[in-house]
């Protein structure tokens, strides 16, 4: 019921400002879905879809990769700390914009744009969930198995994993919710294809429909990763926060 009360609302304002702009500036929802369903009859729609979805991931993926080694390393080891922790402060420091433009002169347009911009912008609060949850697992674990002499495997598996497991998933769902945006926003400066790419072509050829039909695809493929892995993930985290607690 909440949702069709917030639907409702949005179609509302959508409304107001077509009647407020003028359909030539914000078309109607009606005008948007029909250019949307005529979009979704060419390969060419999907295969930027395919694209910006291909990008968010493998950017995810190498995010979250690389935070866990280095945040497991950060998080046990001081030293590992010292050595990473300006690094990842300089990434963190850094605008996505700079990396855009950074990128666009050294590699032109293309996928290492959006991708590198993306784990740019997700490693940083990854890499500090890691190492902060490292740092606290209850030592006295680690003495036990250093008594016990339980494999290396079995302590990273059993002891690391599972104990910062919980602050993972969160990091990875807010990782998660991000990517989409982040990658969408480096395609509309540094990419010809992607979602991002389109909603730049769109405006510069002042095509409002076709630009609010691509903006809807944006905020459905969203939508759709909140509700279904977003949300769960979230309660997972919090379902085993409480147990532990």
């Amino acid at each position: 019921m909440a949702y069709l009360f917030s639907f409702c609302i949005l179609l509302g304002i959508w409304y107001a400002g077509t009647l407020f702009f003028g359909a030539n500036l914000v078309p109607t929802p009606t005008q948007t879905l029909a250019c949307l369903a005529e979009l979704t009859t060419t390969l060419n729609f999907w295969a930027n879809i395919a694209i910006t979805i291909f990008r968010g991931v493998l950017a995810l993926g190498i995010s979250v990769t690389t935070a866990l080694v280095l945040g497991l390393a950060a998080g046990r080891s001081k030293r590992a700390m010292a050595l990473t922790g300006p690094l990842v402060a300089a990434l963190q420091a850094s605008p996505p914009i700079l990396w855009i433009t950074l990128l666009m002169v050294w590699v032109g347009t293309g996928s290492k744009v959006p991708i590198t911009v993306v784990v740019a912008s997700l490693l940083p609060p990854l890499f500090a969930t890691v190492a902060q949850s490292a740092a606290v697992v209850d030592h006295r674990l680690f003495e036990l198995a250093s008594v016990y002499r339980v494999k290396r495997s079995r302590i990273l598996t059993d002891i690391l994993l599972r104990g910062i497991y919980p602050s993972l998933l969160g990091g990875f769902s807010y990782a998660l919710g991000s990517c989409w945006k982040i990658a969408a926003v480096a395609e509309f400066l540094g990419s010809s294809q992607g979602i991002g790419a389109r909603i730049y072509w769109s405006y510069r050829m002042l095509n409002m429909p076709e630009l609010f039909a691509w903006a809807t695809v944006l905020v459905g493929l969203g939508m759709a990763v909140e509700l279904g892995l977003i949300r769960p993930l979230r309660n997972r985290a919090e379902t085993r926060t409480g147990t532990h607690a």
